[in-house]
């Protein structure tokens, strides 16, 4: 599976696919230099997602998550 490298609009309603990469290292190294880069008055964030396919990707990205509480997190 292929990771995916998107620049997410800070309302979190625009997500554009910059890069596709095989190694994590590689995306993980894409990402900081991609931040590095940002201005700053750049509210936009950079992330990555590991996935099947970019619409799976995506998903993952914007989909909310559950917060854990602490007895959660003890049990696990």
């Amino acid at each position: 599976m292929p990771y995916y490298v998107f620049r997410i609009s800070a309302d979190k309603k625009n997500l554009t696919l910059l890069e596709t990469y095989a190694k994590f290292a590689e995306a993980k190294n894409a990402c900081r230099d991609l931040r590095k880069q940002q201005g700053p008055q750049d509210t936009d964030l950079i992330r990555m997602a590991f996935a099947n396919s970019e619409k799976d990707a995506k998903r993952l990205l914007t989909d909310p998550r559950k917060e854990n509480t602490p007895l959660e997190e003890w049990e696990a």
